[in-house]
């Protein structure tokens, strides 16, 4: 199940036009490479946690070595992987450096079969958000009956 805050948001560049209400997605919790490991094993599959582990560390260096080394990496149902630049602008293509010019390499996902309609099945539940749900607990350590929100 999806939880959710609802938000107030405005628009990127127009603070004149009204706050529209969003959804927020919040996690339940974030969950480490071992307790995905567990989960799997425990759903069926024939290999051990340490095996899984040590498959996508494997797995991690390898997509990061050959991404450097100019490749795409399609891991099938995980997705493509792919590197874009994020850099600076030269006068002239003889004073572009890619030592000084290129900042960043980003890794770029686009999703496999399996994540192409996480909507499709998804369930979802409104959730308080950060600020209400904190004012609640402070109130209920209180022992206040009422809790006023803005």
């Amino acid at each position: 199940m999806i939880k959710y805050s609802l938000v107030m948001r405005g628009k990127p560049g127009k603070p004149e036009e009204p706050k529209q209400v969003f959804a927020s997605a919040q996690s339940i919790k974030k969950m480490s490479l071992e307790e995905v490991a567990k989960y799997i094993k425990q759903h069926g599959c024939a290999y051990n946690v340490g095996d899984f582990l040590a498959m996508t560390d494997m797995l991690a260096q390898a997509t990061a070595d050959l991404l450097k080394e100019g490749y795409r990496i399609d891991l099938g149902e995980l997705g493509e992987f792919y590197v874009t630049l994020g850099c600076e602008g030269a006068e002239s293509r003889d004073d572009f450096n890619p030592d000084k010019h290129i900042k960043e390499l980003r890794v770029h996902w686009t999703p496999g079969e399996t994540f192409k309609d996480l909507r499709q099945g998804a369930t979802f539940e409104e959730n308080l958000d950060r600020r209400t749900e904190l004012k609640l607990l402070r109130a209920e350590r209180k022992g206040e009956a009422a809790l006023e929100l803005e």
